[in-house]
């Protein structure tokens, strides 16, 4: 492959923004990547840290936690089946509403566990 500024230069990589070929005297060394130029150092900068960004959103390169959303769920469940539970021992008929919807948040929590646990995926 020959660079795409210079005709005849060997390339030694490809730009991480634009995706053409550099030689050695067009590369800029940016530590993680190379770029062509200015302009594109800056367009590369930019998308590397969005996926850093990305990978601490979703927990990519560090200890695996149980995601918040389902931790979320189980207390919405916890929360309102647990209050279900109340109000029927207090009144003596069960509050379908509030058990029902428990359930719900149960097996929505349940789902999110297994949907994280799968795509690896901690949000």
């Amino acid at each position: 492959m020959e660079c795409f500024t210079h005709t005849g230069s060997p390339a030694i990589g490809i730009c991480k923004s634009c995706g053409k070929a550099v030689c050695r005297s067009c590369a800029k060394d940016a530590g993680v990547f190379i770029t062509c130029s200015d302009k594109c150092e800056k367009e590369a900068a930019d998308v590397h840290e969005m996926n850093q960004r990305g990978k601490k959103i979703y927990g990519i390169g560090t200890p695996k936690k149980m995601a918040s959303g389902v931790i979320m769920w189980f207390l919405f469940s916890a929360l309102f089946g647990g209050f279900g539970i109340f109000q029927t021992i207090k009144t003596g008929q069960p509050d379908w509403f509030l058990l029902l919807f428990g359930a719900a948040c149960l097996f929505i929590a349940i789902l999110s566990y297994r949907r994280s646990k799968e795509s690896g995926l901690q949000c």
